[in-house]
């Protein structure tokens, strides 16, 4: 038996074998024996083996969607359909496709899809060998930081084909102008280094509204019950671990802070800043936030972050101690921006960092940090309250404009002075819905390469209605727009692609033609580099 589980779980093999000994000789080899079933239990639903290799994994994904596709064949309707495709899927413990407006149709394409089931079983397999890996201690400061190992090699694979395809890819517009897809995803916010500019720009703007304001600043950290961790903070197992998931500790975080705000709604106060989500050594989430208010506000958000911080096993050893903490920040010690910069490079791309908390190189703690972040899902960075960031950035792309007061915030937001631009939006406490610049959402455009025109697609590959993409900003009741271009994806044999220095300016011909990837809209990102903005110009705002 032991044989056959250890060669069906390749991946996992050597530590599931190391595991095994050890339990076996702390407790006994029938426990040993029923943990190594459990795991492979996980790991192999039927004909679905989540260790196998791709194209096991793919072939999989084929079969599944021709059961589907026989049961949506033989039932009378979408309803019957729907249910016994959902009984499939639950079987194999897949996601569900989402159902919107009670369209059922979209969700029964899916299901009938192969790519779809292999995209959802390449997810299922990293979330089923990661949270393994973290129960049986392989995510630890003792193994392997924040990820396990299997992890981090999966997502190295998963840069280097994305980069692959960046670098093999370009895109068009109508007017025959091309650039490498490569080239402009590192001038956008997908650069790490633009990424991080760019939070500490928005960060900075904060700050200096709050002094203008005269509002204080605080930082705070809440952390999840002892229950919720695998590991102890030296490393060995949590003897008190239930088995809470990722996933379910950042959910508890979310659910806790949806109940602070909550409160502090109640009680008129909307603190502003920002949410920092990062892993402890065992993976286990935990959030630093940092937030300004009035003064007079302090103490009463104290109170109730605290109050319910400590709803879930307050009395349990070390709780006071380390599920909630604040500290003031102070201007004669160092700036807020200053005091959050290591956690934002440190989650990011270790800039300027040598060590994380576990004697770590910065760099590469940043690599499983956002490994961790990228295989559950879990969005490390949000604003809490101030203007929009996506006003911004469509300011960012729009031309001169002859109204001065657009204008006038405009500049703010091209001369990355996030100050000016949250007060020339209001205040940091006005609500997006009443703010001076809203989104301004249009349908896709598409472009027929060989007729140079673009049209609106009404549904998606799978018969959803196609989805609004923001296209630029609502100003007094008026849509302005910021896309000039439609652009498409494609690809060329390397002979045709013309040659561009960093320098060249010129338009260079679209000799290609559009591939078998198909028609994708998309905006070509405006360069983001930081700067400081002049103390007049937030002075006029």
């Amino acid at each position: 038996m032991r044989q056959h589980v250890f060669t069906e779980l390749s991946p996992l093999a050597g530590d599931l074998a190391v595991r095994y000994v050890k339990t076996a000789e702390r407790e006994s080899f029938e426990q040993a024996n029923f943990e190594l079933q459990n795991i492979y239990n996980q790991l192999h639903i039927e004909d679905l083996n989540l260790c196998g290799d791709n194209d096991e994994l793919f072939e999989a994904a084929k079969r599944f969607a021709e059961k589907c596709q026989t049961a949506r064949a033989r039932a009378k309707s979408p309803t019957t359909a729907y249910q016994a495709c959902l009984r499939i899927v639950d079987h194999y413990q897949v996601k569900r496709p989402s159902v919107k407006e009670d369209n059922l149709e979209p969700a029964l394409n899916r299901m009938c899809c192969h790519r779809w089931w292999h995209r959802r079983i390449k997810i299922l397999r990293l979330h089923k060998i990661e949270n393994i890996s973290r129960n049986i201690g392989l995510v630890s400061r003792l193994r392997g930081t924040y990820a396990s190992d299997y992890t981090i090699h999966v997502k190295r694979k998963q840069k280097e084909r994305n980069r692959e395809y960046l670098a093999s890819t370009f895109v068009g517009n109508q007017n025959g102008e091309i650039f490498p897809l490569l080239n402009l995803a590192e001038r956008s916010v997908s650069n790490p280094a633009i990424r991080r500019a760019e939070l500490m720009t928005r960060i900075r703007g904060f700050e200096i509204v709050a002094e203008h304001l005269g509002h204080v600043g605080e930082f705070y950290t809440l952390t999840t019950p002892s229950r919720m961790h695998t590991c102890l903070h030296s490393g060995f197992v949590n003897p008190n671990y239930d088995g809470t998931t990722v996933l379910q500790a950042h959910e508890y975080l979310v659910h806790l802070w949806a109940l602070i705000r909550a409160e502090l709604d109640r009680k008129d106060i909307r603190s502003y800043g920002f949410r920092v989500v990062e892993p402890h050594h065992d993976g286990t989430p935990h959030w630093h936030l940092l937030l300004f208010m009035p003064k007079k506000h302090r103490e009463t958000v104290r109170r109730v972050m605290h109050h319910y911080a400590l709803m879930d096993n307050g009395n349990e050893p070390g709780a006071l101690k380390h599920r909630f903490k604040a500290e003031p920040i102070d201007p004669a010690k160092g700036s807020a921006t200053g005091y959050i910069a290591k956690y934002i490079s440190k989650n990011i791309d270790g800039y300027k960092l040598e060590q994380d908390l576990y004697g770590n190189d910065a760099a590469s703690a940043a690599e499983r940090i956002t490994a961790w972040a990228n295989t559950w899902g879990i969005r490390q960075f949000q604003q809490i309250g101030g203007p929009s960031v996506t006003v911004w950035r469509q300011l960012r792309k729009l031309d001169k404009s002859d109204d001065p007061d657009l204008e006038n915030i405009r500049l703010s937001a091209t001369a990355n002075d996030w100050a000016a631009f949250m007060l020339a939006m209001g205040n940091p406490e006005t609500p997006h819905s009443q703010q001076a610049i809203k989104p301004f959402y249009d349908s896709s455009k598409q472009l027929i390469p060989s007729a140079g025109e673009a049209y609106s697609p009404a549904t998606s590959r799978y018969g959803d209605i196609a989805p609004l993409r923001v296209s630029g900003i609502v100003w007094k009741g008026m849509n302005i727009c910021t896309r000039k271009h439609v652009w498409t994806l494609f690809k060329m044999d390397s002979d045709d692609v013309p040659l561009r220095s960093e320098a060249q300016a010129e338009r260079t011909q679209w000799h290609g033609e559009a591939g078998s990837l198909g028609l994708v809209s998309i905006t070509v990102p405006t360069p983001f580099y930081p700067q400081e903005a002049s103390l007049e110009n937030r002075t006029q705002h």
